[in-house]
Parts: structure tokens; sequence; C-alpha cells
């Protein structure tokens, strides 16, 4: 699966419109969150196609927020997110294969976090926010 930039989701979820980076961000966030919930709704009802369908979006959500980090700036941080991203990639690939709801959980508990701390930038630094692609 190629990985997709933040200006290529961008174009393709919202048509290209003036969101700031750090909206985007946020969007993609919460695109995946609601991708991995449903796809354990999914794994309850026994839909396997829908399952399938919700972790492969959610794993190329995450594909792009790990494309977006900037390694230069963001040295340590961008380095554990990426390591973050990639667990959390493996994790969906698991419970896609294992039929395993416990798995989403806890890619669920992993990305919590990180979005609430997004979430949390003050909006006079959210303009500062760039992206390398």
């Amino acid at each position: 699966m190629s990985k997709l930039s933040i200006q290529t989701y961008k174009q393709n979820s919202v048509g290209g419109s003036a969101e700031s980076p750090h909206q985007l961000v946020t969007a993609v966030f919460r695109q995946i969150l609601g991708s991995v919930a449903a796809a354990k709704g999914a794994i309850a009802q026994k839909n396997i196609e829908q399952r399938n369908t919700l972790i492969n979006k959610a794993t190329s959500l995450i594909a792009v927020l790990e494309d977006s980090l900037d390694f230069e700036k963001g040295g340590e941080l961008s380095n554990n997110l990426a390591s973050l991203y990639e667990y959390c990639s493996l994790l969906l690939f698991k419970a896609n294969i294992e039929n395993n709801a416990e798995k989403l959980e806890e890619v669920i508990q992993i990305l919590l976090p990180i979005k609430s701390a997004w979430d949390q930038i003050p909006s006079e630094e959210r303009n500062k926010v760039g992206f390398t692609k």
C-alpha cells in the first residue's frame, strides 16, 4: 500500500479547502479512531468485509500521519511518533488477520492520548504546524 501525503489527503477528503495543517491532522485522527471503533463493531457483528475495509482505511490514514512527520524539526518526538504509528499499523494488521477486537482497542488507547495532546496545542501555535511533504 502506498503512503498518502497530507496534501493528497486534503485534496481527497476536503476538496483542497483552506483547512489548516492542525485541522487536517485533527480530522485524520478523528477518522482513524472512528474507523477503528467501527471495525470493532464489525468484528462483533461478524462482518468480515466491513472490518477489512475499515481497518485498511485506518492503516492508510496512519500512514498519512507518519508521512507528515518532520524528522528534522521534530527530532526525538517525531521518531517516537513514527514508532507508535508503525506499532499501530502492525496491531491493525494483526487485528484484521486474527479478527481481534482487543488489538483494535489497543490502537485506540495508543492514539487517544496523542490526539488529546494535539488538540491541546494553543491556538496561537497551531498556525506554526507544518509538514515536510
